[in-house]
């Protein structure tokens, strides 16, 4: 399933309004995931994604990041 979904890209990033619980076997352990950290948290999801970093700029700078060391 691993190298169906993302093969060799030298960059893996999960992206999941939730935990990284279960993302390990896609993107590896050295893979960059973006959600959340904890359990229990409500509010509207703006807020939500606002608060835990889930934002498209938030995963393009990590990957940037992984790709320039």
């Amino acid at each position: 399933m691993r190298a169906a979904l993302i093969g060799n890209a030298p960059v893996k990033v999960g992206v999941e309004a939730a935990i990284r619980q279960g993302w390990d076997a896609i993107i590896g352990s050295d893979g960059i995931f973006v959600g959340m950290s904890g359990f229990g948290a409500s509010a509207p999801y703006k807020t939500l994604y606002s608060h835990f970093g889930i934002t498209a700029e938030a995963v393009a700078t990590a990957a940037e990041a992984r790709l320039k060391r």
